[in-house]
């Protein structure tokens, strides 16, 4: 029988959130999801399984602490024909965020020079050991969840551009038989590293399916994406912390309104987009979501377009609020959200604001303080873990000392919180 099964949130969740639950089935089935810890059963769910895609949500409401999430899986005969084991966080929390740092993005080189001035050249110089390293120092404070950025370095524009798939400009930052050419780092394949140190560590990965051009949602930026998430399943599809697909081409709160190089109205390209590329996932990885991070600016004057878009968008994770704490716009955002049954994340920005020295870390107060504005936020995820967060004992700078003081400095955070959880 195939079965397959993602919790959202991955990993951790507030007792104020229900976390959704995915099932495929290719048969009727019942399922018994047990909460247990070492040897002492929580809580018990009995759920119906329909042969396709179900969705149960599970309230955790009265728990606190580490579990084990036991699904079990009974034929019509009584019979166990599958089980599996996830460990699991619920966070006693007064409100629906975590106040942790859930995940972070990971950039295997990053896009600007200028922005990325103070660690692109030891990011160049990581191997594979290293890479392991990174995802195990992640883990050692918390952040359960990885989004690697992009997978392609290609700094082109929506609109400013004529590639197809068969002339696109990319390098590949892993071994893709699509496109061999390479971008210049040391690490042979970073991703197969990243993955092999998350399952060590029961952590989640997002595969981030781009860049084939920056704010690119047109038909040959689908059939690069549908490409490319192929030839990615193909080689780390086994991989259990294979979590979700993420679009790395990123978009505007305002879409192309503001946007002079398309009209306004081809936004209906996203809405194309999602539509035919989160179809065209389900049928490689039933449960797995798909996530787009575009910036809040202005997101909930276009409620109408966001919502074409959004019924095809499992998670959405805006970044930028903190630019302006005048105007945060969370509550339209969450709204808008909860109308197409999409999971509402947000992008926390770790680094300083406005951008006048290259991207440079918040303070450990600073990034904690931050972290109360998204009480009503389901998980936050930080932009991001490289060059902005690094442990004293890594062997590159990756940022300097001011990456080491926000590390230790958060891990005690951390520690504080998990500790009157316990």
């Amino acid at each position: 029988m195939n079965l397959e099964i993602t919790v959202i949130p991955a990993y951790r969740v507030s007792n104020q959130v229900t976390p959704e639950v995915r099932i495929y089935s290719d048969g009727e089935v019942k399922m018994v999801l047990t909460l247990q810890k070492e040897d002492k059963i929580i809580n018990k769910f009995e759920y119906e399984i329909n042969k396709g895609i179900n969705k149960v949500f599970p309230s955790f409401k009265e728990l606190s602490g580490r579990f084990d999430l036991i699904f079990e899986f009974f034929d019509k005969k009584r019979k166990l024909v599958y089980s599996s084991k996830k460990p699991y966080e619920v966070i006693d929390s007064s409100c629906r965020s975590t106040t942790l740092i859930d995940g972070c993005w990971v950039s295997v080189y990053h896009w600007s020079e200028d922005e990325a001035r103070w660690f692109n050249k030891d990011l160049r110089r990581l191997t594979d050991e290293d890479w392991k390293e990174k995802i195990h120092d992640m883990n050692r404070v918390g952040i359960k969840g990885v989004i690697i950025q992009n997978l392609f370095y290609c700094n082109e524009y929506a609109g400013q551009h004529n590639m197809t798939v068969e002339t696109y400009r990319g390098k590949a930052f892993y071994p893709s038989k699509i496109y061999p050419e390479r971008f210049d780092i040391a690490a042979k394949d970073p991703v197969e590293a990243i993955f092999s140190a998350a399952d060590e560590c029961e952590m989640n990965v997002f595969l981030g399916v781009g860049l084939f051009a920056w704010f690119d949602f047109s038909e040959e930026s689908l059939k690069w994406h549908k490409r490319i998430t192929e030839e990615l399943f193909e080689m780390y599809g086994h991989h259990k912390s294979l979590y979700g697909w993420y679009i790395s081409e990123e978009m505007f709160g305002s879409l192309y309104y503001e946007y002079p190089y398309l009209k306004g109205s081809d936004y209906k390209n996203i809405v194309n987009f999602f539509e035919d590329y989160t179809s065209f996932v389900r049928k490689l990885t039933p449960t797995k979501p798909v996530a787009l991070a575009p910036n809040n600016i202005r997101f909930h004057e276009f409620e109408k377009e966001w919502k074409e878009i959004l019924v095809n968008v499992d998670i959405l994770i805006p970044f930028a609020f903190a630019r302006d704490p005048e105007y945060l716009n969370i509550k339209e955002i969450s709204e808008i959200c909860n109308a197409c049954g999409t999971h509402f994340w947000v992008d926390m920005e770790m680094f300083a604001w406005p951008l006048d020295n290259g991207l440079v870390p918040k303070s450990t107060e600073e990034l904690i303080k931050e972290i109360r504005m998204y009480d009503d936020v389901e998980q936050i995820y930080g932009y991001q873990y490289t060059g902005i967060m690094n442990s004293p004992d890594f062997k590159y700078e990756l940022g300097g000392e001011k990456t080491r003081e926000l590390y230790t400095g958060y891990y005690e955070y951390y520690r504080s919180v998990i500790e009157k959880n316990e």
